[in-house]
């Protein structure tokens, strides 16, 4: 019979259980850096930009020149010469001259500034400036983004595509990332076939296998399909037994409730090691979730219903990769967004319910989108084999344990899928 634990508290077993050595790192190049988690810090190796630069076509000037122009009595100033893209300034600016700068051309010296083209007028060998501008006014100065030993992004750091740019602008071509933990997979049951098979009476085609494998991947994980086991513990243990020589982290769907043919408990209790450290988390869907430990290596029991593996990943799985990337367990931020709910939800007391919602944008009042149209949740609703509950959803909304149910109208906060 399963004990279950609240959510949080079965959260905070899992995080507490890991005594991770710090993470290997191996060398990328920068083309297959986004999507890495850095292995440690990079800093600046120079400065960025290397030069000053105009951030406006115009003309390069120095600022004092043009204190107090204006269209009625313009600072008339002598154009020195042209300053061409890629190649350095035809010399410096005296007092009374100007050159001609296109946006991101080196500033010549002497100058402090750039006019803007739209308030410029050129006479023949001169410029009518029509407007003042300030010291470094339209400019970048050299080491304005970054100085030489500035830290640019820290260990643990997720690389999105800007830091991608940021590290090409500094000459970063080669990349200290985080190993990717390996994550095995196994099917387990008897009615479970291939995806390229066509199912018989009985048999269902393997969805987890699939649907997990692709959550390790989003998550930073190498995933590793282990197979579809059968109903027999003596095959899981030893399939488990192998995959621990090899894997960081081990995942087996289905076999995790308390049916006369549910053996991964069994199977991870023989495992050398720590055992079965919980078995039921107090949530729908997901309830039969266990997680136990050989060795020092996580392996968690998730449910054969696509959508309880899908949360189980999301909640307990998803923390553990985090921390095998050498990540804090627990985003600081979600992606999350307020809707007005559509539809009266009642829950049972005593569990956390995760409800899959649909977002649409309709109605006059309510909460609003950046387009001033109210957001509005409604529930998709299905039990946890039905896939179409989170295929149609785009997030969910989580009523807690001692709350009985949630009024139509009410604001729900969303988390995204």
């Amino acid at each position: 019979m399963l004990t279950v634990l609240p959510v949080h508290r079965a959260q905070q077993v899992i995080v507490k259980s890991l005594a991770l050595k710090p993470a290997r790192g191996e060398t990328v190049t920068l083309h297959h850096a986004p999507g890495r988690i850095t292995a440690g810090d990079i800093f600046a190796p120079e400065e960025l930009p290397s030069f000053p630069r105009s951030t406006m076509d115009g003309f390069a000037v120095r600022s004092a020149d043009t204190f107090g122009a204006s269209e009625g009595l313009p600072a008339l100033l002598n154009i020195k010469g042209t300053i061409l893209m890629g190649k350095e300034p035809p010399g410096s600016i005296a007092p009374g001259e100007a050159m001609s700068i296109p946006t991101g051309g080196v500033l010549p010296q002497g100058s402090d500034s750039v006019v803007m083209v739209e308030y410029c007028e050129q006479l023949g060998e001169s410029v009518a400036v029509l407007r003042p501008v300030t010291p470094l006014e339209n400019t970048i100065q050299a080491g304005d983004d970054y100085q030489s030993g500035d830290l640019v992004l820290p260990a643990g750091h997720l690389i999105r595509p800007q830091d991608g740019g940021i590290m090409a602008a500094l000459g970063l071509l080669k990349i200290e990332v985080v190993v990717r933990p390996r994550v095995i997979i196994f099917s387990t049951g008897d009615e479970i076939i291939p995806p390229e098979e066509t199912p018989r009476a009985g048999q269902v085609r393997d969805v987890n296998g699939f649907l997990l494998g692709s959550q390790v991947l989003e998550n930073g994980g190498d995933a590793i399909f282990g197979g579809i086991i059968s109903d027999r513990k003596e095959v899981l243990h030893n399939a488990l037994l192998q995959a621990l020589q090899e894997a960081d982290l081990v995942l087996v769907s289905g076999g995790s409730s308390v049916g006369t043919r549910d053996v991964a408990i069994e199977a991870i209790n023989a495992l050398p090691g720590e055992g079965v450290l919980f078995h039921g988390v107090s949530m729908r869907p997901g309830k039969p979730l266990l997680y136990g430990m050989s060795e020092g290596k996580p392996v968690f029991g998730l449910s054969g219903n696509p959508v309880s593996a899908m949360f189980g990943f999301i909640l307990f799985v998803k923390p553990v990769l985090r921390m095998l990337c050498g990540m804090p367990p627990f985003a600081a931020i979600v992606p999350t967004v307020e809707a007005v709910l559509d539809t009266n939800i009642a829950s049972n007391g005593g569990r956390e319910d995760y409800i899959r919602v649909s977002l649409n944008t309709e109605g006059s009042t309510g909460i609003t989108n950046w387009e001033g149209n109210v957001i509005r949740a409604r529930p998709v609703f299905g039990g946890p084999g039905l896939l179409q509950t989170v295929v149609q959803g785009d997030g969910y909304f989580v009523i807690p344990r001692d709350v009985e149910g949630v009024a139509a109208g009410s604001i729900v906060k969303v988390l995204l899928f």
